[in-house]
């Protein structure tokens, strides 16, 4: 019986995708959505524990899109990026008492044209309609608050399913270009942005890879899907989107996106300097997962990665998603303003957001993406790109990345071992395209600091020899725990440093400019 069910959704939703395919807002190709106006003035309130907080995100969200002033969540990383905005801050009423639901709707109140009622159930109908009806997202428990601002019910939506949203006349406004997929515990976060953007938001639910697939068929080529799918799961999430020629930008933890994106980018110069020197062997550390936008608003900067006492005496490199100057212009600010000639940025991860090129179907709106994320490298000044797919390393769709961004080189780990390719390098018009030759991963074979340190200073020390070079990736989440042992969840740069230490002193470390440079001299 629940099979057959689920057959019946499936053919639904199906059905649902087809009606609603022809658009009149279909569009050649997506970037990053930014809002109208750029808050001057922030209202800063801690997120409410009830479920007064997504009244809240969605009045953010719609106003993002029409006023200087705005509200703030006191949440993530917002104080280390806040300095960067340069708007005035007030932190409490004139008399000072909070920013409170009944606060913030008495000074927002006049911007909304109503509101939408939902429930539990029929909140992500509600957060994909709100924009179109200019209306806040209410939960039964907070509509005689409303009510007592002047706001009238503007649509009764529960009871609503995704189903009915789909085939209701409205899902034929929302956007093609712009999705969003978020876990339903992840709420209020990211849907403020969702608001802004007016665009459909699919709360993760028990699906197979191709009923996930047909969820999203209506989207254009290069479109990007903000969140994450805990239940689908990483690999299939990602494959499945790759299918539709799309990307996923991990988001689900995301506070104050819609704000954020109003702030305009500023000019990121990085302050890398190229070491200089000889040696016969070669190598490059890169932290991993720096395409993670929720983790670089939140907690990136921890002392574990970015924000390490050891970062800055060696040459490592980050990850930099390409939304962030258009996403968290203010946070990219901070983070180039605090790296060191030691650090660099690496766009990441294998386009505009987490896709596998591979797996993409239409080889034109692959090279669209590319000739797009060229434009985000620039305004992130980097020209090194780090791509993971699976097993794609000799596709052509790895060379198209390499050649329509004009990249100086492509650093590829692979989703089943990320250094599975042990250090495998092809030239593409002459410049490289090299795989990971280790991981720094605990509970991996080999993958301890000490094991790396050993086989890098076994490698033969010959600048024209390809097995002198490694590319080593740091995974994230590994790292030296209280008691110095390598192990998950621990200190990440406490262990790279522990692999630096135990390198011969003849060992060059690179940036990855120097490293592709060297690379492509001597075995181009």
């Amino acid at each position: 019986m629940k099979n057959c069910f689920r057959v019946f959704v499936y053919l639904l939703t199906l059905l649902a995708t087809v009606l609603n395919f022809p658009v009149a807002n279909r569009r050649p190709v997506s970037d990053f959505p930014k809002a109208e106006v750029e808050a001057k003035t922030l209202l800063l309130t801690d997120v409410p524990a009830d479920g007064s907080a997504l009244t809240l995100a969605s009045m953010q969200g719609l106003l993002a899109n029409v006023s200087e002033k705005n509200l703030l969540f006191r949440a993530g990383g917002y104080d280390k990026w806040l300095p960067y905005t340069g708007a005035a801050l007030r932190a409490a009423q004139p008399d000072g008492s909070p920013w409170d639901l009944t606060a913030l709707l008495k000074e927002f109140a006049p911007f909304f044209s109503g509101y939408l009622l939902c429930d539990d159930d029929s909140a992500g109908a509600a957060v994909s309609l709100a924009k179109q009806k200019n209306s806040i997202v209410v939960l039964p428990a907070f509509e005689e608050t409303v009510k007592a601002a002047g706001l009238k019910k503007t649509a009764d939506l529960r009871g609503w399913s995704d189903l009915k949203l789909r085939f209701s006349p409205e899902f034929r406004l929302l956007r093609r270009d712009v999705a969003f997929e978020q876990p339903a515990g992840s709420a209020p976060r990211l849907l403020d942005y969702a608001v802004m953007c007016g665009a459909y938001v699919r709360y993760d639910a028990e699906a197979s890879k191709t009923e996930h697939t047909n969820a999203f068929r209506f989207l254009n080529d290069n479109a990007l899907v903000f969140g994450w799918n805990n239940d689908l799961g990483e690999h299939d999430t990602v494959a499945s989107f790759a299918s539709l020629n799309a990307c996923l930008i991990p988001a689900d933890h995301a506070y104050n996106l819609s704000v954020l994106s109003g702030f305009q980018s500023a000019k990121l110069q990085q302050k890398t300097a190229v070491p200089a020197g000889s040696g016969g062997r070669s190598v490059c550390l890169m932290m991993s997962d720096g395409d993670n936008l929720q983790w670089f608003l939140n907690s990136y900067a921890d002392a574990s990665h970015f924000g390490s006492p050891v970062r800055g005496r060696f040459p490592f490199a980050w990850g930099v998603p390409a939304s962030a100057a258009d996403t968290a212009a203010p946070t990219a600010a901070r983070y180039y303003d605090e790296m060191t000639a030691n650090d660099a940025f690496v766009l990441s991860l294998s386009g505009m957001g987490y896709t596998f090129p591979s797996g993409w179907k239409n080889r034109r709106a692959l090279e669209t993406m590319a000739e797009t994320l060229r434009d985000k490298m620039e305004k992130l000044d980097t020209r090194e790109l780090l791509v993971l797919d699976d097993g794609g390393f000799s596709s052509p769709a790895i060379d198209t990345l390499l050649t329509k961004t004009q990249s100086n080189g492509i650093f590829y780990i692979d989703y089943k071992d990320y250094a599975g390719l042990a250090g495998k390098t092809r030239f593409v018009d002459g410049k490289p395209i090299v795989s990971a030759r280790f991981k720094l991963w605990a509970g991996a074979s080999g993958g301890a600091p000490e094991e790396i340190a050993a086989a890098v200073n076994a490698m033969p020390a010959d600048p024209e020899n390809p097995d002198s070079y490694a590319f080593i990736i740091v995974h994230a989440w590994s790292g030296l725990n209280e008691n110095g042992d390598f192990a998950p969840d621990g200190d990440a740069m406490a262990a790279v440093e522990r692999l630096v230490q135990n390198l011969d002193a003849d060992v060059l470390l690179l940036s990855p400019a120097g490293f592709l440079a060297r690379l492509t001299e001597y075995c181009g």
